[in-house]
């Protein structure tokens, strides 16, 4: 009988499995590290507002630049990266910026700030689902929750965020001018009130896979940084600016990790060609090889764009306007032709994706 209810108390213990993509350490730094720093970058501005643009300049030239220019460790890296990516690398870049220059010339600027207001917040939830996707398939067991219930909860702090964005009526967003459609309090009142029962849902399956053993510590860790960005960059914080500046120093840091983390593993083998390229030779996961990764990345970055806004000014010297204008539609292009090639390049079902980060088959 002793026997049996020790047995009866251990089947009910509470226990998961951690599923991390990497390890304790850089889960550490990519779950909570990256959150924190986006919440203090947050907390400090708001205090001070004067802080705005240094803590801007710093996020767009650390954070903001390098996660775009790191796309092409991903999409160009190796000679068959470039092979397969030959659309996005030649011709996708025309096609982005003709279709931006024309909106933008023949519409006007406002609507060019308009779409990225809205297509960036879906490309952070994008990358936030797919991202949590990439634990999820980390795990070994299958969850048992539904599945397109626990995707509406993802997606519900950021549905409530943006339609709160709306109801406050902004039209002025990152200097620019914005547009947004005009939401009445009930309707953000009802996407409150749905996302309070989906989180509720999601704390109870959490909770109902934690007592089976089968929680994935790494998912749900992320989910709730998730979570956490998108109510203090969308509800919690009122301005819109300095709002959206916690949601992007989030998003930044966390794809510029997760792509470094990505090269380490696909460029592990020493027995892996690719390995000797410049990319996979600076991927290597040893301290001088991690530091001369960033450093390159960086100053790539910073020649980059620096040779852009230089070449930019030097050709409309005596037009501030122009310049202007120039800047917005050269940089919202190359922000849009992130959006499009991440959305293609980093799917979960590819199954090279699957072998690099050892992920578990679809459910």
């Amino acid at each position: 009988m002793k026997e049996q209810k020790v047995q009866r108390l251990s089947s009910k213990a509470w226990s998961y499995e951690h599923a991390w993509l990497s390890g304790p350490k850089f889960d550490a730094i990519f779950i909570a590290g990256v959150l924190f720093i986006a919440l203090l970058s947050g907390a400090i501005v708001a205090y001070d507002n004067d802080l705005f643009l240094p803590v801007l300049m710093l996020d767009l030239w650390l954070l903001g630049y390098h996660h775009v220019i790191s796309t092409f460790t991903k999409l160009a890296g190796t000679a068959q990266d470039r092979s397969e990516n030959r659309f996005f690398i030649l011709y996708l870049p025309c096609i982005v910026v003709a279709s931006v220059a024309a909106l933008g010339l023949g519409i006007g600027l406002w609507l060019i700030t308009t779409i990225y207001f809205f297509w960036q917040w879906y490309h952070y939830v994008r990358q936030a689902y797919g991202v949590a996707t990439f634990y999820r398939r980390r795990a070994q067991h299958q969850s048992s929750e539904n599945a397109l219930i626990s995707q509406a909860a993802l997606w519900s702090i950021p549905i409530t965020g943006l339609l709160y964005r709306c109801y406050q009526g902004w039209d002025e967003f990152l200097f620019q001018t914005l547009w947004t459609p005009d939401i009445p309090f009930f309707i953000v009142a009802i996407s409150s009130a749905i996302t309070i029962v989906l989180l509720i849902y999601w704390v109870y399956t959490r909770l109902i896979a934690f007592q089976q053993g089968t929680l994935a510590m790494g998912e749900f860790l992320f989910t709730l940084s998730h979570f956490t960005a998108f109510y203090v960059g969308y509800i919690h914080i009122d301005d819109i600016n300095i709002g959206w500046l916690v949601a992007n120093i989030w998003h930044n840091a966390q794809y510029i990790l997760f792509v470094w983390l990505y090269n380490t593993k696909r460029f592990a083998s020493s027995n892996n060609a690719d390995a000797k390229t410049l990319v996979g030779w600076l991927s290597q996961n040893t301290p001088i090889r991690i530091l001369l990764y960033f450093l390159v990345c960086l100053l790539a970055t910073s020649v980059f764009y620096q040779s852009l806004m230089t070449t930019i000014k030097t050709m409309f010297s005596e037009n501030a306007a122009m310049i202007s204008a120039v800047n917005i539609l050269v940089f919202q292009s190359l922000n849009f032709h992130h959006y499009v090639v991440d959305s293609f390049i980093w799917k979960v079902r590819k199954k090279k994706h699957q072998e690099v980060m050892q992920l578990r088959q679809a459910d």
